[in-house]
């Protein structure tokens, strides 16, 4: 099933929609208490355009905000070029396996070989539903099983 959407550039003015939309998944403590509209005010500046990303809303038909994505341009020395971390791809609960995923890895695929780069990659918490299902392999990702993620909290 694919769902009728929009995608388009994301934009400051998505981020009352977008902290509604991560304090609605339920995944990240950040987002667990607080007014929407705070956690807003700091977003909007993170979704100025910027050459070194894009960031990337699907809407429904009623222009409700149901998905968003983030790929950062990365230069990697030992690829002679280029390649795109995808940091983010969340979906709201209503449109999950609708396509609309799909549709945000799709448009991020070819903006990244529009680009020139020689790779995409991602993580994905092996928690997740999305990891359980096999969302990623069935786009064509393959898991690395050799690397791991190591993370520095600042």
């Amino acid at each position: 099933m694919s769902a009728a959407c929009t995608l388009r550039a994301a934009q400051p003015a998505d981020a009352p929609a977008l902290a509604t939309l991560l304090q609605g998944i339920g995944w990240f403590d950040r987002f667990a208490t607080g007014h929407p509209d705070a956690h807003a005010a700091r977003l909007a500046p993170l979704l100025a355009p910027s050459p070194h990303q894009l960031q990337l809303v699907a809407c429904d038909a009623q222009d409700q905000l149901i998905g968003y994505c983030a790929v950062h341009w990365l230069p990697i020395a030992i690829l002679q070029g280029w390649e795109g971390y995808v940091s983010e791809l969340f979906i709201a609960d209503s449109a999950r396996g609708s396509g609309v995923g799909s549709q945000l890895l799709g448009q991020v695929t070819a903006a990244a070989r529009s680009r020139g780069c020689r790779r995409l990659w991602l993580v994905n918490n092996r928690q997740r539903d999305s990891y359980h299902r096999g969302f990623y392999a069935r786009q064509g990702w393959q898991e690395q099983a050799q690397a791991a993620r190591f993370v520095l909290d600042l």
